[in-house]
């Protein structure tokens, strides 16, 4: 059984590429620069925004880039005045939605929910943030709040702080980061890092490695003056013959993000990272820019408001420009095309596997098996398509051979995506008439 359509719409910073995300950053340079050119451009198309979840920045954002296209725009502001309410799913709830607009913008509680969402719209649709999975368009207003400072990001260092587990905007942003050349020191609260096949997927799909660098002022936020980053393989560090961790010579832009505690973060021992006044004067930030996607809580006092180095409000104003270039990318190809996404399968749901590991995936709360994509060149992982989980999978078997392999095995790795057939155990395989490798 081949795998399923490639999924249609913008749902995950993956489907980044430096080839799409710089001429993306160009083309929204161009609508800001010739804002009323454009204010017919989707005159008579409907955009519809579906919101299950609070938002005030990101809903308004991209309502008022609908506006200023000249698009209508209908919404649900409050999930408890919808159908879902009724216990309607939400695949009929993307299929009725579907036929009143042409694009939506969907943000909702559950991982995975905007591609589930987009296999029944019928429309494209945009991830307005779902569960703690990506939040890609954010990650488009901080690249372009950066790359309106530096013009490019290559050999530029940046520090992503806070709650790395749950935070949807740090990890869409680490993808777009990386896509781009930067390096990416990780700032986790204890205990709140990101997995790490999640890391690992980056570094891969990125070339990059990961190593260590260290600065006294890092165990203020972190409790360790070392700290993982992520970085070109043919960058070095520090001085030629320099012995230890390489220290962190400074931070061009800073991330921080508060305490995701709506998805059940907790600080540990009520300790987590934040600006404090003291290190405003460290040499380590001394050209650095403060981004925040907020809403902020105590990881960044209003003392930094008056910051020359502050860009947090400067984010929020980017976002109805940078949303305008994502419709217009949508809906009028013909007239405003870009390199393409890289394309994230749908998904083959044919496997035993059994339900999603992720209790907050969204095919928990829509009762269906999760479709499985598999990734990774050196190594095989089968992940749930919608919410990017890895699954217990240790056989791969090959349908055109019939045979089944160790997953890690060289021979596993020569099978096409299309001939796979994920197992978890060996036993499973040969019950439905595949033969062990070395028969």
């Amino acid at each position: 059984m081949p795998l399923l359509p490639v999924l249609e719409g913008l749902h995950s910073a993956e489907a980044f590429n430096a080839a799409f995300l710089s001429a993306f950053l160009d083309r929204v340079r161009q609508i800001e620069k010739r804002p009323l050119e454009l204010r017919d451009a989707l005159r008579g198309s409907i955009i519809a925004t579906v919101f299950e979840e609070p938002s005030t920045r990101t809903r308004l954002s991209f309502e008022s880039a609908a506006h200023r296209l000249g698009a209508g725009v209908i919404t649900v502001a409050d999930p408890k005045t919808s159908s879902r309410t009724k216990g309607e799913t939400l695949r009929d709830s993307a299929r009725i939605i579907g036929g009143y607009a042409d694009l939506i913008v969907w943000r909702h509680p559950r991982d995975g929910a905007s591609r589930l969402v987009s296999q029944a719209a019928g429309v494209p649709v945009v991830n307005g943030g779902d569960g703690r999975l990506g939040h890609p368009t954010q990650t488009l207003v901080d690249l372009y709040t950066l790359y309106r400072e530096w013009g490019g990001f290559q050999g530029r260092t940046v520090g992503l702080m806070g709650d790395l587990m749950h935070g949807r905007t740090a990890r869409s942003l680490a993808w777009g980061l990386t896509m781009l050349g930067a390096r990416v020191v990780a700032l986790p609260a204890p205990g709140l890092d990101w997995e790490t096949s999640f890391e690992t997927r980056i570094l891969e799909r990125a070339e990059y490695r990961a190593g260590m660098v260290s600065h006294p002022v890092l165990r203020s936020w972190t409790g360790s003056e070392e700290a993982r980053v992520l970085e070109p393989k043919g960058m070095l560090q520090g001085t030629l013959f320099q012995e230890g961790t390489p220290v962190l010579e400074r931070f061009d832009a800073l991330y921080l993000t508060r305490l995701q505690d709506e998805r059940g973060a907790e600080a540990d021992r009520g300790v987590y990272p934040g600006l404090r006044g003291w290190q405003l004067d460290d040499p380590l930030l001394a050209d650095c820019l403060f981004l925040h996607p907020l809403p902020r809580r105590g990881e960044l006092p209003e003392e930094v408001d008056d910051d020359p180095r502050a860009r947090y409000f400067l984010q929020a104003r980017n976002g109805p420009v940078v949303r305008q270039a994502v419709f217009l990318a949508m809906l009028r190809a013909d007239a405003w095309s870009l390199p393409p996404l890289t394309s994230l399968p749908a998904g083959n749901p044919e496997h035993e596997l059994g339900a999603c590991p992720n209790a907050n995936c969204v095919t928990h709360e829509e009762a269906i098996k999760p479709p499985w994509r598999v990734v990774g060149r050196r190594q095989r992982l089968f992940l749930c398509a919608y919410c990017d989980s890895q699954l217990g999978v240790e056989y791969a078997g090959c349908r055109s051979s019939r045979r089944v392999h160790p997953l890690h095995s060289q021979a596993a790795l020569r099978i096409r995506p299309e001939n796979l057939r994920p197992f978890r155990e060996r036993d499973e395989a040969l019950r439905e008439g595949y033969v062990w490798w070395g028969s």
